[in-house]
């Protein structure tokens, strides 16, 4: 079942069935993780709302996406932050023997988090990394892609941020048919790799792990004004 929120339809799927739902199925499963910014400039424009909306599976990350949805009166069942659910693909690709690569961040960013999800996860297989500032066309396109075909991953990580990551996967994942899962999941491995931190669960369950985000990293205050006009947007419909 889908539920539409500002443009983007969202799979009203618990964490436990949306990792389950990944591995369903013969054709690559390319999962999305949507938060409020990202809705925002959705609703900005709609050709992001499309890239999104083509993808296998579309799930909600952040209080922000449960609250919209539940105004509307079409709740979705809980929130399935990218983190999260990368974290649960992970273990269940320890317990598969599925092969994994990371990509995405600054220089030593995925090996490191490569180290520590092995040093949690001892049955992971983890069969590549790579930075994520590369041209993301002609030929370090092709020696990336190139790369990763060499490595036959099962499970593809993708972390460079929106739309960079889901319009790379839609463009390169028909090129890596040992790809089983592909997921973009944003900032995920500066928080493997120990560099960034997330919200306390205190915070989290109050729905403000984004005030967490921009107080840590204050580069982040330039997403302020989306954020508020996100929500002026969903007022102005009650």
């Amino acid at each position: 079942m889908k539920v539409t929120v500002r443009g983007v339809s969202f799979d009203n799927l618990t964490i436990n069935e949306a990792v389950r739902e990944a591995f369903r199925g013969e054709e690559t499963c390319r999962v999305v993780t949507p938060n409020a910014l990202m809705l925002q400039a959705c609703a900005e424009n709609p050709r992001l709302a499309e890239l999104l909306n083509e993808s296998s599976l579309v799930l909600p990350d952040g209080n922000g996406v449960l609250l919209a949805a539940r105004r509307q009166g079409t709740p979705l069942k809980e929130r399935v932050a990218g983190i999260d659910f990368g974290e649960r693909l992970l273990s269940e690709a320890a317990r598969r023997g599925d092969r994994v690569f990371f990509l995405g961040g600054e220089d030593g960013v995925a090996p490191m988090a490569a180290k520590r999800m092995a040093e949690r996860h001892p049955s992971l297989q983890v069969c590549g990394c790579y930075w994520g500032y590369f041209e993301k066309q002609g030929e370090e396109n092709q020696r990336v892609v190139g790369m990763i075909r060499a490595c036959r991953p099962q499970i593809l990580l993708i972390c460079m941020g929106f739309p960079t990551q889901e319009l790379w996967m839609r463009e390169n994942l028909p090129l890596l048919p040992s790809v089983r899962v592909a997921a973009g999941l944003g900032g995920s491995l500066d928080v493997w790799a120990g560099n960034a931190r997330r919200a306390p669960h205190v915070l989290q369950s109050a729905g403000l792990e984004w005030a967490w985000r921009m107080l840590s990293n204050p580069s982040r205050l330039h997403n302020f004004p989306s954020l508020v006009r996100f929500w002026k947007g969903e007022i102005n419909k009650k």
